[in-house]
């Protein structure tokens, strides 16, 4: 079998079904190793999901953040428990690819693939921007957003879509103390985004990101102001680049026949937060079983995938994205509850760690909240203007 992409979503893939003692190619377009634009974060849920450690990539383990609305006073609050682990993305990947191959995966690197066919129900081409051709019985792309296999297979791009810019402040004799073990948020200051600075070994990530129909004509100017307020020089600003957040809408195929679509070639990205590792690993695992069946002759496609993330991974992307809509209303209230209460903060750390989902945070509210938490999230589309916007072609 093939896998095209080996971010986390297809390292991992490719190493947990090589595990169950197939064979599998593993290709990417670009040289090992290699950067992506990314905050790096690695949350305890996701950690959880592998077996093997990751600390030979961890760079800062975080039990806190500096909570800020706008350029008003910092509120920092701590947890007595890991948040989230800080990675590079160079690092990382590197280290899944290298797992991926002591399983005993074929890994290809600077192989850009410029065509995928569907030969037969089962049975898939893949052309090489050299004319070299691979075939396979299962196809599974791990290849982003705007990835060859979604776009040459028919998978359904997502409607909308959130966008990043990060750039790394350089700290070579290490960064401040403040940020050790610690990461800055800041909300408001973007219309229906967040801006973050994320600690690493020898330099600060600071990104800021929100819905392309909102900020994606001032994502630059919207960074630069990130830096002023908390005292950066924006010049200073090293490898900055922006980034595309795809997003499932609910009801997606993400597979069809022996083809599939993990990580953010699905949109498995966390509307709330813009976290996609998560979900690139979990649909990664979640595939494997499937895989498996298949290729044992128990099944004739991977329909057991899509039913387990429909299962899994989208009710909570669904009440993300419902939450986000009401959080960005009217950020506020809501980040001052962050700041000052505990019953907000907590619960917060929980679900960052995994502990719990925003499933089972809204449950807690009661049966009203929850069946009323999609309708609030419509009108709050409509308070903000989004609505009317995503009905724009541009908005496609």
């Amino acid at each position: 079998m093939i896998v095209i992409g080996a971010g986390p979503a297809g390292s991992t893939a490719a190493r947990e079904i090589s595990s169950l003692g197939w064979e599998v190619l593993l290709l990417d377009k670009s040289r090992f190793p290699r950067d992506k634009p990314c905050g790096g974060g690695v949350t305890i849920r996701t950690d959880e999901l592998l077996p093997f450690s990751l600390d030979p990539v961890i760079e800062d383990v975080v039990y806190g953040a500096h909570l800020r609305l706008r350029d008003n006073q910092i509120i920092t609050r701590h947890t007595s428990k890991p948040i989230t682990y800080m990675t590079q993305r160079t690092r990382l990947d590197s280290f899944l690819v290298e797992h991926a191959q002591k399983s005993g995966v074929d890994f290809r690197d600077g192989v850009a693939v410029d065509r995928v066919r569907r030969l037969s129900q089962n049975k898939f081409e893949v052309t090489d921007r050299h004319g070299d051709k691979y075939t396979s019985s299962i196809l599974i792309g791990a290849d982003g957003a705007n990835g060859i296999v979604s776009k040459n297979l028919g998978y359904e791009n997502p409607i909308e879509r959130a966008v990043a810019i990060e750039g790394n402040m350089p700290f070579p004799n290490g960064i401040p103390e403040e940020y050790k073990g610690m990461v800055g948020l800041n909300f408001g200051l973007v219309k229906g985004g967040y801006g973050w600075i994320f600690p690493k070994e020898d330099h600060l990530n600071i990104g800021i990101g929100g819905w392309k129909i909102n900020v994606g004509h001032s994502l630059r100017s919207d960074l630069a102001k990130l830096c002023e307020v908390y005292g950066f020089d924006f010049s200073k600003l090293e490898q900055i680049r922006g980034h595309h957040l795809p997003l499932i809408r609910p009801g997606t195929l993400v597979s069809a026949g022996g083809s599939a679509v993990i990580g953010d070639a699905a949109g498995f990205v966390d509307p709330l937060s813009g976290e996609g590792i998560y979900g690139a690993i979990a649909s990664a695992v979640s595939i494997a079983p499937a895989v498996n069946s298949f290729l044992q002759g128990q099944s004739n496609a991977l329909d057991d995938y899509h039913f387990s993330i429909t299962d899994s991974i989208i009710p909570d992307i669904e009440k993300s994205r419902a939450l986000m809509e009401i959080f960005h209303v009217l950020p506020d209230p809501f980040v001052w509850l962050l700041q000052h209460s505990n019953r907000f903060w907590d619960p917060a750390g929980s679900l960052i760690r995994g502990e719990t989902t925003y499933s089972e945070i809204v449950n807690r509210f009661g049966q009203i909240l929850g069946s009323s938490l999609i309708p609030i999230s419509k009108f709050a589309q409509l308070l903000t203007g989004r609505k009317e916007q995503l009905r724009s072609p541009d908005c496609q």
